[in-house]
């Protein structure tokens, strides 16, 4: 019931964001009595924060994932698009930008990002050269998706996104 809860939660977090999430509809979502949802997560504030670190480890994993598969950049570029087009990356942002203890759940942890630039690395042949520039990739990613967000020509912001690694990968 835990995890059906907090699956409903991120459903509507990402149908309704962050000011029309409520309680009360991710009990409707999840099929329970609002009381269960507060008996397995305390408080709002703590299905929030569970909710948050589920789709940041999501949303790293997947990218994670996508860097060990065959094309590993182009399939991380999907992995962006979808992320963008199914609400999440929304859902994430909106809860990144709420107050410290959401902010913090949203963060991704320090190994996530060197964990994704190892993966690129052993997939493109670099071995650990993409590692010490993980937090570039991660802010380049991240800013990326917000340009999707925003609105921007995906063809466009998908030449920006070769062109950020042709850049890199020279350096």
């Amino acid at each position: 019931m835990r995890d059906r809860i907090t699956q409903a939660s991120v459903a509507v977090l990402i149908q309704r964001g962050l000011n029309g999430w409520t309680v009360d509809e991710v009990a409707r979502k999840a099929g329970c009595a609002k009381g269960l949802v507060n008996y397995h997560h305390r408080s709002k504030q703590a299905l929030l924060v569970r909710v948050a670190e589920s789709l940041r480890d999501r949303r790293w994993a997947e990218r994670t994932d996508s860097a060990r598969s065959g094309n590993p950049l182009d399939r991380l570029w999907q992995t962006l698009m979808q992320e963008v087009d199914s609400g999440r990356f929304a859902a994430w942002l909106g809860l990144l930008s709420a107050d410290a203890p959401l902010r913090g759940a949203s963060t991704a942890r320090l190994s996530q990002p060197s964990e994704l630039a190892e993966a690129l690395g052993a997939a493109l042949g670099l071995g650990t050269d993409l590692v010490p520039k993980a937090s570039l990739i991660a802010a380049a990613l991240d800013g990326l998706e917000l340009r999707l967000l925003e609105g921007a020509v995906r063809d466009h912001a998908e030449e920006a996104y070769h062109r950020f690694w042709m850049t890199l990968l020279e350096m």
